[in-house]
């Protein structure tokens, strides 16, 4: 079987995509993303041997998205556009795109004939250098990104094309926005002879592993003094591994060496990472300090809220994980929720939240990730409502919702029971507790849900009936959006199951 990974941000061509490749014969769906970005994490993942992508897309293109893909591992890249245009052909070709096609002429017969076709291209490709080559980075990778990866013996790495020998020996890992920086920085290093059996392997489009074995004790020492003198003006970063004893310890050696190199989001103005003790990989009791934060949240307890933010940061700084992504989107999810809470105009929800997310994900450095999440907390922080000093006609309509929650509740029945105008009283509540009524409706919903998922046994179909919800699926999906997880994945979790 082999797999193929759909690019495209128009969904319904996605889904269409989908769907031809589940109906063909050989061919199996690794994944589908709905921007260069996160086609290029999927690849990176799931390594698949065809990629189907559109060119114009939303942050990086399908053009770019196709060259850092070849940087990693030659696949096989099937353009799909609407652009009927010779110069975007010409471009896709010189990325490494086996094939161009325009959207209108996509059915599921031209797919079957453009999937079997990249098959025999495929199978047909007999060069056994270039397949050597492609096993050993590819041999080298899965030692660097699966944890617990299984040491292999001399003999076996020669029969991959490796030829480090089961002496001393360590790991290196270049960073560098820049292709072209990371290129210099590589050749700069070769220069340096204090490594032997070298072997360089891209990792992604940003960074470069290297491995190979030290010539004699202070090697390391060496390369890294070299590396500073002679690394002037190249923008990019190198993370060094300790001296490893032997073959046994090369994927231990491959890991550090990643996890030095990330210390940079931390300490941006450092060029190397040589003797750094390396922290925990991810951000402790995140799950947890998500929950809670909602709770706090949808409790208006606002100031309980925004401090454990605030300690979830401190501890981020403090500890300084080497799970990147992991930290950036546990902070993202703390300003998703936070705008879900919010948020008056809905329409403008999924556009805020989307943007909010793509600004910390691209964030480089600890001081550019936090200034982005005090950037969505700071307008609420300074027009956070105190529920002291409520007007009596707004203390009325929240007793009210308080009740009847669990009703049919409309902003019309809640103003006449304050003997106020609608239109009046929708301006004097959302003036006054920072919320538009359905947001704060939802709120006191979600707490009440809360505390049956916690307190009680109930099916989660029961407790959406309970909380005022007629659909299951609405519930669910306001739920996540409130809490990072679904009602189930949340209830599972307090069980301890």
């Amino acid at each position: 079987m082999l797999k193929v990974l759909v690019v495209d941000d128009d969904s319904p061509i996605r889904r269409w995509l989908e769907y031809c490749i589940g109906q063909l014969e050989g061919f199996v769906l690794a994944g589908s993303a709905a921007s260069g970005t996160q086609g290029l994490e999927l690849y990176r993942r799931e390594l698949p041997d065809i990629v189907v992508t559109d060119i114009e897309m939303p942050g990086m293109s399908g053009l770019e998205m196709a060259a850092r893909i070849q940087a990693i591992r030659p696949a096989h890249i099937i353009i799909l556009t609407s652009h009927d245009n010779f110069d975007y052909a010409r471009r896709a070709l010189q990325s490494g795109t086996a094939e161009y096609i325009l959207k209108t002429e996509v059915t599921l017969e031209t797919m079957r004939d453009l999937l079997c076709k990249a098959a025999r291209t495929i199978r047909s490709n007999g060069d056994n250098a270039v397949q050597m080559e492609q096993s050993a980075q590819l041999l080298i990778r899965q030692m660097a990104m699966e944890q617990g990866a299984a040491p292999l013996t001399a003999q076996e790495l020669r029969r991959q094309g490796i030829t480090l020998e089961d002496a001393p020996l360590a790991a290196g890992d270049l960073w560098s926005r820049s292709g072209q920086d990371l290129q210099e920085a590589r050749r700069r290093l070769e220069s340096c002879h204090v490594l032997v059996n070298v072997r360089y392997v891209p990792l992604g489009y940003e960074h470069l592993l290297f491995v190979g074995n030290l010539r004699h004790a202070g090697a390391r020492e060496e390369l890294a003094a070299f590396y500073c003198r002679e690394a002037e003006g190249v923008d990019c970063v190198l993370g060094l591994s300790d001296a490893k004893k032997g073959l046994l310890e090369l994927p231990a050696a491959l890991h550090e060496a990643q996890a030095r190199c990330r210390l940079h989001f931390y300490e941006p103005e450092r060029k190397v990472f040589l003797n750094d003790a390396v922290g925990r990989e991810s951000v402790r009791h995140a799950e947890t300090a998500r929950m809670n934060f909602s709770k706090e949240l949808f409790a208006q307890n606002y100031r309980e809220a925004v401090a454990i933010k605030d300690e979830v940061l401190q501890r981020i700084r403090e500890e300084r994980p080497t799970d990147l992504d992991g930290v950036k989107k546990l902070c993202a999810s703390f300003c998703t929720i936070l705008l879900h809470f919010a948020t008056d105009q809905p329409e403008e929800l999924d556009q805020r939240t989307e943007q909010t997310e793509q600004k910390m994900l691209g964030a480089m450095t600890m001081e550019e990730l936090q200034a982005a999440v005090e950037e969505v907390f700071a307008p609420f922080c300074r027009s956070a409502p105190q529920t002291e000093a409520y007007s009596a006609p707004v203390r009325d309509a929240i007793a009210y919702l308080e009740k009847n929650y669990r009703e049919k509740v409309t902003l019309g029945m809640v103003a006449q029971a304050a003997n106020f105008n609608p239109e009046y009283f929708s301006r004097l509540f959302a003036k006054e507790t920072g919320m538009n009524f359905s947001a704060f409706l939802n709120s006191v919903r979600m707490r009440q849900a809360v505390a049956l998922l916690e307190h009680t046994d109930k099916k989660v179909y029961e407790i959406a009936e309970e909380v005022g919800y007629s659909s299951l699926s609405y519930f669910s999906t306001a739920f996540k959006k409130s809490f990072g997880q679904t009602p189930a994945e949340y209830q599972a979790l307090k069980r301890g199951k």
